[in-house]
């Protein structure tokens, strides 16, 4: 969908993950479980990512200015990389402190709080995750597919926290928790780095795919007998908004009328293809 990404999801994330950190941490304080407190952490670094979504997103609907002439699009992909490395330095933190308790021990005082928090924020995430993901995909977001990866990483985060608690539960063994949480932490920081190497590569302007590519050679190619070809095409994302930029080669005999029919058309097809923001700059060349 074209026009901008409105920040309402985001405004929500952060409610909830602000609700579901608090929970979680009062629980996992009370009762002692590393697993519940990585569970509630993980929470907490998503209220500071929505947090930032709800600010870069407010960055990136503002119109191309002076100083800013192709936009401030690229304001979702520089939140995506915050994220994803504030993911990663909270997931390292918590892999220490899950070592550091398997090597002197730990005790928790009960378990069924534990379970009931963890498996209401469970069925919370999933709901909120499943919803945050659809909002990415309708606006081609990547800050909300960012927070969309959040919620449904917890998921698996408060089903290891579960699985841990019904271990020490089951067996009266509380290395258990630490395991878990161990598993949690290793989980985020490996997840983290897809987040920050799609934000990284539209940052530092990476090609589309070379299947959208390709679509943009077959598009050059049917437009008429007149069109010899194109080079130096050049394609980027900030955003939304995809930028194509070739060169079209014509045939000598081609009038500048019927030349700039051609151009016209091109970019036409090209945004019918790829959306009406999509930026098309088109130069010819005889051939």
């Amino acid at each position: 969908m074209n026009g901008p990404v409105p920040r309402g999801p985001a405004v929500v994330a952060v409610v909830t993950a602000l609700v579901l950190a608090s929970s979680k941490l009062v629980v996992g304080l009370l009762t002692g479980s590393l697993a519940v407190i990585a569970a509630a952490a993980d929470n907490l670094l998503d209220v500071a990512c929505s947090g930032l979504n709800v600010f870069f997103l407010g960055v990136a609907r503002k119109p191309p200015d002076e100083e800013h002439p192709f936009g401030h699009g690229k304001a979702e992909a520089l939140s995506g990389v915050i994220q994803a490395t504030i993911i990663a330095t909270g997931g390292l933190v918590l892999l220490g402190r899950s070592i550091w308790e398997l090597g002197v021990g730990g005790e928790i005082h009960a378990t069924l709080p534990g379970l009931i928090v963890a498996g209401a924020s469970l069925v919370i995430s999933l709901l909120l995750g499943l919803y945050l993901r659809f909002q990415a995909r309708r606006y081609r977001s990547v800050a909300l597919k960012a927070d969309a990866f959040h919620y449904l990483t917890d998921v698996f985060t408060n089903g290891t926290a579960i699985a841990a608690l019904m271990a020490v539960r089951l067996t009266g063994q509380h290395w258990w928790d630490p395991i878990g949480s161990l598993v949690i932490s290793v989980y985020i920081v490996w997840q983290s780095v897809d987040i920050l190497r799609e934000g990284a590569d539209e940052l530092l302007d990476r090609g589309l795919p070379k299947e959208l590519e390709a679509e943009v050679a077959r598009t050059v190619h049917e437009l008429g007998p007149e069109v010899r070809g194109y080079r130096r095409l050049r394609t980027r994302r900030a955003g939304k908004t995809l930028f194509i930029e070739l060169r079209l080669h014509l045939d000598r005999e081609v009038s500048f009328e019927r030349s700039h029919e051609l151009t016209e058309e091109l970019i036409g097809r090209l945004r019918a293809r790829f959306g009406e923001g999509t930026e098309v700059m088109v130069d010819t060349d005889p051939a």
